[in-house]
C-alpha cells in the first residue's frame, strides 16, 4: 500500500514541509531541521520509495523540473569552502522561513522587526554529477536512460574535474547541522530536496542564477552489488571469458595483459596506515594510433565494465594547461582532473605526447599524479596553504616505450599482441557480449571491487616459508616484492570471488608475475 505521506511528498514537498512545521510544539522548533531530515528520510526509507523521487537529469536540471519539485541528486561534493548562509527560520507571520521560502538577502529590509533569535545558518556546498560515472551504471541506479547530451555550457564549468565534458553543477544548501557527518570534499552523496533557481553571489560581486537544491535529507552512496541488482554468481569460467573478451577486443589477444589490466582495475586502498594502496600498472610498448581515432579500444572496455572510469589522453598542451589538482582562486575552488570519487579507475594514454617542453604547471601535474599513485592523497592548493585529502584511485598507464615517460608505476608489463591488431577501434565497432553476459561481467567486477578477502593461517605460514626460501636463492628479493605479490594474490582471489587467499592462489599469483618478468628477458 502506498503511503499518503509518500504521495504528498512527491506531489508537493513544500506543503508537507509547511504542515510538518505547523504541527510542531514551540519547544521543538529550535531543532526543526533535524526533525525535517528524520521525517523525510523515514518516508523514503525503502529503496522502492527512494526510487520514486525524480533524479536530476545529467544537464540543465532547473529546465526539466517544475519549480520547487522534489528531486534527488547523486553528486560529488566539489567545494565545501563557501561561507555558511544566514536564513530566517521563522517569518513575522509565524510561517516557516527556510528551504528557499524566504530570501533574507532580498527581503530582510521588508521585515521591520526581525527577531534575531530566529536567525540560523545553513551549510552551502557546490556539487557536480559524479565524474566518470558510466552510462550503464547511471541507468541502473536511476531506473532511466542516461541523459548526458550536449547543451548550453553549465554555470561555473571550471568546477567540474573532467575538462570539456557535459555535466551539471548545483548549489547545495543543507539546513540540518550534521557536525562530523557533514558531506566531505570528493565524497559521493545522494542529496534529496527541493529544487529552485537562485542567485549565487561571488567574491567578484558578480551574480549568476544557478540551480539550487534545498536539502531535506541525505543518503550515503556506496558501490554495492546488491544496489546494482546484478546478482552474485560467478565462477572461474566466467572470469576466463571476461579476460578473453578484454584480450581479444582491446589488447591484441594478450591474455596476460588482459588479466593484469583486470586485476589493477579492481584494486582499492586496503589500509592507509600500512600503505596498502592500489598497485599502479603500465602496459608498455602500447601501439600509437595510426588513424584519426586516438582513444584506445580499452577505454571503451573500461567504461563498459566499470561504474567509475576516466580516460586522460595526455598531450603536452594538456599537461601544461589543465590543472590536475584543485586550486582556490578568489575564494572559489577550481577543480582539478584528479578530484574524483573513490573507486574511480583512471586510464592514462601517452600516445599524444610529442617532443616539447613541460612548463611549471606541467611539472606540477606530473608530480601530482605520482603522489596520488604512491600516497593516495591529493593536495588542494589555497592562497597561503596546502591541504592533502585522501583519494582511492587506480591508475593504468598506456606507454609507447619500455616504461612510462613520466611516472614510476608499481607494475610494468610489456604488451605482446598478435599481428595486425587494431587497438583503436571505434566504440560502435566493439563486439559486445550478450546482455546477460555483460551483466554477469559487471556483477563480477563490482562484487570484486567491493569484496574483502582474508589470509588463511595455513597460507600465511606457507607464504612466509616460501619468501624465506626465495630470499635464500635470490638476495635481491625484498619485503616490497613480498608485499606486491601478496597484493596481487588478494586481487586474484577476489576476482575469483574467494573469501580467503589460499596456497593455490598464492602460487597462481607468483606464476603470473613470473611470466610477466620473463617478458623482460
Amino acid at each position: 500500500m502506498v503511503s499518503s505521506l509518500l504521495v504528498e511528498a512527491l506531489a508537493s514537498p513544500t506543503d508537507l514541509l509547511d504542515s510538518l512545521y505547523e504541527s510542531q510544539d514551540a519547544s521543538n522548533l529550535s531543532n526543526f531541521p533535524r526533525t525535517v531530515a528524520n521525517h523525510f528520510s523515514d518516508i523514503f526509507k525503502s529503496d522502492e520509495a527512494f526510487a520514486e523521487v525524480a533524479s536530476i537529469p545529467s544537464l540543465s536540471p532547473s529546465s526539466r523540473h517544475k519549480d520547487r519539485a522534489l528531486v534527488r541528486f547523486r553528486a560529488l561534493v566539489q567545494d565545501t569552502s563557501p561561507a555558511p548562509e544566514m536564513y530566517l527560520s521563522r517569518l513575522k507571520t509565524g510561517k516557516l522561513g527556510g528551504w528557499g521560502l524566504f530570501d533574507i538577502s532580498e527581503d530582510i529590509g521588508k521585515q521591520e522587526d526581525i527577531s534575531y533569535d530566529d536567525l540560523r545558518d545553513c551549510t552551502v556546498l557546490w556539487a557536480v554529477n559524479v565524474p566518470g560515472e558510466s552510462g550503464w551504471y547511471t541507468t541502473t541506479l536511476d531506473n532511466a536512460p542516461s541523459q548526458v547530451t550536449s547543451q548550453a555550457a553549465p554555470p561555473r564549468p571550471y568546477k567540474y574535474p573532467v575538462p570539456h565534458e557535459s555535466h551539471i553543477g548545483v548549489q547545495i544548501k543543507i539546513y540540518d547541522s550534521s557536525g562530523n557527518d557533514a558531506p566531505k570534499t570528493a565524497e559521493v552523496v545522494n542529496f534529496v530536496g527541493i529544487l529552485t533557481t537562485e542567485a549565487l553571489h561571488t567574491e567578484s560581486d558578480a551574480t549568476i542564477d544557478v540551480p539550487t537544491l534545498h536539502v531535506l535529507f541525505t543518503r550515503p552512496h556506496k558501490l554495492e552489488p546488491i544496489t546494482l541488482g546484478l546478482g552474485d554468481s560467478a565462477d572461474e569460467s566466467l572470469r576466463e571469458e571476461l579476460i578473453g573478451w578484454i584480450a581479444d577486443e582491446a589488447l591484441g589477444g594478450d591474455r596476460d595483459a588482459a588479466e593484469w589490466f583486470l586485476l589493477a582495475s579492481l584494486a582499492r586502498v586496503q589500509s592507509r596506515s600500512r600503505s596498502l594502496n592500489p598497485p599502479s600498472l603500465t602496459l608498455s610498448h602500447f601501439p600509437s594510433p595510426t588513424a584519426d581515432i586516438t582513444i584506445p579500444t580499452v577505454s571503451h572496455i573500461l567504461a563498459a565494465l566499470h561504474p567509475l572510469a576516466v580516460t586522460l589522453p595526455l598531450s603536452l598542451d594538456f599537461l601544461n594547461q589543465v590543472p590536475f589538482a584543485p586550486e582556490s582562486k578568489q575564494e572559489d575552488l577550481h577543480s582539478g582532473v584528479l578530484q574524483l570519487a573513490h573507486g574511480t579507475t583512471v586510464l592514462i594514454t601517452e600516445s599524444g605526447v610529442q617532443e616539447g617542453k613541460l612548463v611549471e604547471r606541467g611539472v606540477l601535474n606530473v608530480r601530482t599524479v605520482q603522489d596520488v599513485m604512491t600516497l593516495q592523497t591529493l593536495a588542494y592548493k589555497f592562497p597561503y596553504s596546502e591541504f592533502s585529502f585522501p583519494t582511492d584511485l587506480t591508475f593504468v598507464v598506456l606507454a609507447q616505450g619500455s616504461k612510462s615517460a613520466f611516472w614510476k608505476t608499481d607494475i610494468i608489463l610489456p604488451l605482446a599482441p598478435g599481428p595486425s591488431f587494431d587497438f583503436y577501434k571505434a566504440k560502435v565497432d566493439l563486439k559486445m557480449p550478450s546482455s546477460d553476459k555483460l551483466t554477469a561481467f559487471r556483477s563480477l567486477i563490482v562484487g570484486a571491487k567491493t569484496g574483502k578477502i582474508d589470509l588463511t593461517e595455513a597460507a600465511s605460514e606457507y607464504i612466509q616459508s616460501d619468501f624465506v626460501q626465495e630470499r635464500k636463492a635470490d638476495s635481491s628479493v625484498t619485503s616490497e616484492d613480498l608485499k606486491q605479490t601478496l597484493t596481487v594474490a588478494r586481487l586474484l582471489g577476489i576476482s575469483l570471488r574467494e573469501k580467503e587467499v589460499t596456497v593455490d592462489i598464492w602460487n597462481r599469483a607468483k606464476e603470473l608475475d613470473k611470466r610477466r618478468k620473463a617478458r623482460f628477458m
